[in-house]
């Protein structure tokens, strides 16, 4: 195992293509951060700052890096793809790995990156916490922290699904596009041939709800509304104003279904095709 953990990381860390995507992971995510900080809007019932004070902050900054998980599950296209390409699975296996070695050399890999999200969005979050709060306690930073475990199985998610779609296609440049496709044109598709009720239980839309907008946003926004239309009473679920959101422990168990799932399939793909 040990072995297995330092050919992953040496391999991964020279490729170039995931110096340029992590640093462009990492780069967005920051610049996102300090434009919104330096906006400061105030309503009637919210307050930007509020999105960047504790315990608020946790699930700002885990939205936000959420919206950049489709940059990871590129990556993981393009590592997994360039196995393939480069012949190294196949060279592997004849070295002596098996099969189940690949996979989970990859899932080290998948693990190590969603470790770094977490770590990129606790930092941030505490100095943004510790900037903006006023008079807080040490346990205020702590408060709803457990949200970063939440966007860890997150983005692991977005990366199992992307490991999925590359074994099958085995192309970078394919998988990418049939990456995209299925996030944002072919599940959506089908979704709407179910009722509300099955929508929600579909894979992506599943994992993507994993990390909803801050609760205090979702309140405002509301409270907002209302208040433009005079106090009358709207069901925003219904006219599409607010996602409806199932219990974050349904959706986490759920989740976790599906990223099991999609293990199981990746193994079965690999054993049945030739490398």
């Amino acid at each position: 195992m040990k072995n297995l953990l330092k050919n992953e990381l040496t391999k991964t860390l020279n490729y170039s293509s995931f110096k340029v995507i992590m640093t462009l992971h990492f780069m967005l995510f920051i610049l996102v951060i300090i434009v919104a900080s330096r906006i400061d809007i105030a309503v009637p019932g919210f307050s930007m700052r509020n999105l960047f004070r504790f315990p608020d902050v946790w699930a700002t900054f885990a939205w936000i890096a959420s919206w950049f998980n489709m940059l990871l599950a590129i990556m993981i296209i393009v590592l997994v793809g360039n196995e393939f390409s480069f012949h190294t699975f196949r060279q592997q296996v004849i070295n002596g790995l098996s099969i189940e070695d690949l996979i989970i050399g990859k899932g080290i890999v998948i693990f190590f990156i969603a470790l770094y999200g977490v770590l990129l969005v606790f930092l941030s979050g505490a100095v943004s916490g510790i900037i903006f709060s006023h008079d807080f306690e040490f346990a205020d930073l702590f408060s709803k922290s457990y949200l970063l475990a939440v966007y860890f199985i997150q983005a692991v998610g977005y990366m199992i699904i992307g490991m999925l779609i590359a074994v099958i296609f085995r192309n970078n440049s394919l998988s990418i596009i049939m990456f995209l496709l299925y996030f944002i044109f072919i599940e959506p598709i089908i979704r709407k041939f179910f009722s509300p009720e099955v929508r929600q239980f579909f894979p992506v839309k599943i994992i993507s709800h994993l990390t909803p907008p801050p609760e205090v946003l979702t309140i405002a926004s509301k409270k907002t509304i209302e208040g433009a239309a005079g106090g009358s009473n709207f069901d925003f679920e219904a006219i599409g104003l607010m996602p409806h959101q199932l219990p974050l422990l349904t959706t986490l168990l759920v989740a976790a279904g599906f990223i099991s799932l999609f293990v199981f399939l990746i193994f079965q793909v690999m054993r049945r095709r030739d490398l």
